[in-house]
């Protein structure tokens, strides 16, 4: 049974999934601890005004969309005003042309040489040089089945190789499919109905959300195996596998390093551009290109460029999961060993092993809160 004046709930990880979980247990009453090893709250969504006046989002660009009616956007609305913002990519040619991303009927257009009427003769277009036949078993064979060899070869098989450190064909399928592939002119990176930026940043956003008296946050704190004995119950957003002594291997991760270079000159033709080629770095951002930036200082602008790498090379900072057919299997026999472990969920990118946008993110760890709090009532 639990007991609201003496019973604690110690969330691992101040991010945006434990924060949301933290807010909603505080919210029916529960007394939650967060702990965070960094010095900062809002995990991998955390910004901050650089010397330059600059919002900086310090691991990289996160561009927040979803439907009108989502209950994620509904529940960060308490905590945010939104500047309207749809996000832009554009990615460098080897003759220094850039050209949309996703791949639309203006891409298509640049790299054939052509001009197409209109949505159907693009398609019928695309249809003649895609493997359309082909049954797609991982993600290389996805890119060949959905745009063919040549824009695979250009877009894609690169990136992917630079990205995850693993031959695409190695890649489970859902990994090749973040990226829609259109027929029309539409250069937005997403087509959901909602985008944007918060007005005063990711950060200020989890920081109205932990401001709550049953809350208590501790930075600087990292978790330390047996610390959640002491609570009633304990959400972890750690390695699932580094928390079970490795028992059965390592789960894969890949890493980003980020370069932040003080450039002037021309702004950038899209706030994001990516890299098409075999240098080791996947794209570049312009923070003043979005609207939530306030001015610029001077005619310098910072510039960040991301380099993917191994978990050797940043130890400790985890980004993407491997997704392959071995990584799969391997963190499925750590979930079933934590069923085990009823005073203990595991949550967040590392705890799930899943790539996990902003707003399902949300989404997910609202179930679980609401899960927890039923659980709980069916007690008394």
């Amino acid at each position: 049974m639990y007991h609201f004046e003496r019973g604690k709930i110690l969330i691992v990880g101040a991010g945006l999934s434990g924060c949301t979980l933290g807010r909603i247990l505080a919210e029916n009453s529960f007394k939650v601890v967060i702990i965070e090893k960094r010095n900062h709250i809002a995990g991998n969504i955390f910004d901050n005004l650089n010397f330059n006046n600059e919002r900086i989002h310090k691991y990289g660009p996160h561009l927040l969309h979803c439907s009108n009616n989502s209950k994620a956007l509904k529940f960060l609305s308490r905590f945010t005003e939104w500047v309207k913002y749809e996000h832009k990519v554009r990615a460098l040619l080897s003759d220094g042309r850039t050209t949309p991303l996703p791949i639309n009927k203006l891409t298509i257009e640049n790299i054939f040489g052509k001009s197409f009427a209109n949505e159907q003769v693009t398609m019928k277009f695309l249809d003649k040089i895609r493997n359309k036949d082909l049954i797609p078993k991982n993600a290389d064979e996805l890119f060949e089945s959905s745009v063919g060899n040549k824009l695979a070869n250009i877009f894609f098989r690169p990136y992917t190789k630079k990205m995850w450190g693993v031959n695409p064909k190695e890649l489970s399928i859902n990994i090749g499919a973040r990226l829609p592939v259109r027929t029309n002119e539409d250069c937005r990176y997403f087509n959901d109905s909602f985008q944007a930026l918060p007005k005063y940043g990711y950060t200020a956003m989890v920081e109205k959300m932990i401001n709550h008296e049953n809350i208590e946050v501790n930075l600087n704190t990292p978790y330390k195996k047996g610390m959640e004995l002491k609570y009633f119950h304990s959400f972890l957003s750690i390695p699932i596998d580094e928390y079970y002594d490795f028992k059965f291997g390592h789960l894969p991760y890949r890493s980003v390093l980020f370069e932040d270079r003080l450039e002037c000159g021309n702004d950038l033709e899209a706030p994001v551009i990516n890299f098409t080629d075999n240098s080791p770095y996947t794209r570049k951002t312009q923070w003043n290109l979005f609207p939530n930036c306030l001015n610029v200082k001077g005619d310098l602008k910072t510039i960040t460029y991301e380099k993917p790498c191994s978990l050797d090379v940043n130890p400790g900072e985890y980004y993407y999961p491997v997704q392959t057919a071995n990584s799969k299997e391997i963190f499925n026999s750590y979930k079933n060993l934590s069923r085990n472990h009823k005073s203990i969920t595991f949550i967040g990118r590392t705890g799930l092993f899943k790539y996990i946008d902003m707003i399902p993110a949300v989404e997910i760890h609202i179930r679980l809160a609401n899960r927890f709090i039923k659980k709980i009532n069916n007690l008394k």
